[in-house]
């Protein structure tokens, strides 16, 4: 059994390595015409003419060709179409074998040199770039019912618990994803427990927090632009990011509805940040902004990749400085993003990786149901 420091390092080295995944190209948008995507393409298919073709058929085809092949791999195959899937593993053997010296043969008649040698072994990890880039589907992904939890904690000051009762999460898409029609009437109800705990009930004295969310009212024949600038401010830490004017519309229209019913300005306020809370914006990690026309990889803004970040290492929203980071356009630096990695991984708050993602991954959330050796697993 993984003790709990080494199960920590194990998840801290993990961390690390899916943020390198985050490097400056995941950063970028990428097309046929990409400059740096382009030049290291044509850089791998010259190596492989020029050197990689020659070193094959001078001391490899004579055993894995024309009909043969040994090992399973037939290289006159492989020269067609290199950067073919299907024979990643094909080149990972050609260039464990080329690096150890087990091939060619020891009694080969032609032995390659340390150059070429290295020529092949380098290139190897080039085939990579034979293929246009792609990073795979991407899936918006609802929060889990922890992290949902955790974000109206920090949004209003209510107990995590409030989400208590809503049921436990389904896998979807690789992740805890899924949305019953029981849960969206769930958070309709758990959003007016939160605004009754938080700003009290609808018809009473405003409290503290309540003016600060919404601030003084204004003369009702000039309610309509304080509700505008109210609404920018709430969608920002709502919704993790600034909204686009079509959401603050939408916010404005419910504004507006409940105005047309005679409700309060502070009540119709309370009204649109009710829409809020039961919005895809708030429950549903979203971009801060679409994709350009003709893009087949578009970049991960700042404020989203702000939001994946303290999910995946808190189970929560951003906090100040990394929304601050997101707002300033510094966060995707790498430099940056590193520091960032290390301060959050160093917050207690990083206990929420070892129960969500380090759970998940490692298969932990069954452990309760099972029987153990207790002689063999004294310390389970």
């Amino acid at each position: 059994m993984i003790d709990p420091p080494d199960f920590r390092r194990l998840v801290v080295c993990a961390t690390l390595a899916v943020v390198a995944c985050f490097g400056p190209a995941r950063f970028h948008a990428v097309s046929a015409g990409d400059t740096q995507t382009g030049d290291r393409r044509k850089e791998a298919e010259r190596v492989f003419r020029e050197d990689v073709a020659p070193f094959l058929k001078t001391y490899c085809v004579r055993c894995h060709g024309n009909g043969k092949a040994k090992g399973g791999i037939r290289f006159t195959n492989m020269m067609k179409r290199p950067e073919a899937g299907e024979l990643r593993r094909s080149w990972q053997s050609a260039l464990a074998n080329v690096r150890e010296h087990q091939m060619p043969p020891e009694d080969a008649v032609e032995q390659p040199t340390e150059a070429e040698r290295r020529t092949f072994i380098n290139w190897v990890g080039m085939i990579k770039f034979l293929n246009p880039e792609d990073p795979g589907l991407y899936v918006i992904r609802r929060l889990t019912k922890a992290e949902y939890g955790n974000t109206l904690h920090d949004l209003f000051g209510v107990d995590p618990s409030v989400a208590a009762e809503l049921p436990d999460d389904v896998a979807g898409q690789g992740y805890l994803n899924t949305l019953s029609p029981l849960q969206t009437e769930q958070f309709l109800a758990i959003a007016n427990t939160v605004l009754d705990r938080a700003l009290g009930p609808p018809e009473g004295p405003p409290n503290e927090r309540q003016q600060k969310l919404f601030g003084k009212p204004p003369q009702k024949n000039a309610a309509r632009d304080p509700a505008r600038a109210v609404a920018r401010t709430l969608a920002r830490s709502v919704y993790r990011r600034p909204a686009k004017e079509e959401e603050i519309e939408t916010l404005l229209a419910v504004f507006d509805l409940a105005q047309a019913n005679e409700l309060s300005y502070t009540a119709s306020l309370r009204l649109m940040l009710k829409a809020m809370l039961v919005s895809p914006q708030f429950l549903f990690i979203t971009p801060a902004r679409d994709a350009e026309a003709g893009k087949t990889i578009v970049p991960l803004d700042d404020h989203h990749l702000a939001a994946r970040l303290s999910y995946f290492l808190w189970a929560t929203m951003p906090d100040p400085e990394l929304a601050a980071l997101a707002d300033g356009g510094k966060l995707h630096e790498p430099a940056v993003l590193r520091t960032q990695v290390k301060r959050m991984l160093d917050d207690p708050r990083a206990r929420a990786l070892f129960d969500g993602f380090g759970a998940q991954w490692l298969g932990l959330g069954g452990l309760q149901t099972k029987t153990f050796d207790t002689v063999k697993f004294s310390q389970m």
